[in-house]
């Protein structure tokens, strides 16, 4: 009964309630070890101990 989320989409929605009713029905039905796997990702991408220069040419999209 739940739906299924695909990866690599972008979705405008007009207004912020229904984004945010959205994105806590694809957190609820999140499997908690990727939810995990998610967090540690942004705490590395932030927090990178790699003393090399950010490569400029990649384009990051977060979802919030």
């Amino acid at each position: 009964m739940s739906k299924e989320y695909k990866k690599n989409t972008i979705t405008f929605y007009n207004d912020f309630r229904h984004a945010a009713e959205e994105e806590a029905k694809y957190i609820a039905n999140q499997n908690p070890i990727d939810r995990i796997k998610e967090t540690v990702q942004l705490i590395l991408r932030v927090y990178s101990t790699n003393e090399k220069t950010p490569n400029t040419n990649k384009i990051y999209i977060d979802k919030e």
